[in-house]
């Protein structure tokens, strides 16, 4: 068992590094005035290290909840922020995106 640990670990540190495939959606079809929840799934990444922040406008969502960061059999990983809002139609909602020192931003499609 030890063994294993260990070679997943030395497979983990030679990965070669990819960036995220993200997607920000709302569980919903989007309504105005309508419960739904905005999520930023980011998937295929490597190294590990990521920050996801969701936003409305140039207003981050502090209190946005987060999966576990987990991984596939081929060592790339993946990980979901959400939170549950009631979206305004005039609304921006994007979802800030932090990997291997470059940030991007990707937006959710509007109504």
């Amino acid at each position: 068992m030890r063994t294993l640990i260990l070679l997943s670990l030395a497979t983990l540190c030679v990965a070669i590094p990819s960036p995220p495939q993200v997607v920000v959606y709302t569980y919903k079809p989007l309504e105005e005035g309508q419960d739904n929840i905005l999520l930023c799934h980011a998937k295929e990444f490597n190294p590990p290290n990521i920050e996801l922040k969701l936003y409305e406008g140039n207003k981050p969502f502090n209190e946005a909840n987060q999966t576990d960061l987990s991984f596939e059999s081929n060592w790339k990983f993946k990980l979901t922020k959400f939170i549950k809002l009631i979206p305004k139609k005039d609304a921006e909602y994007s979802c800030h995106v932090v990997h291997m020192g470059r940030t991007s931003i990707y937006k959710l499609e509007s109504f």
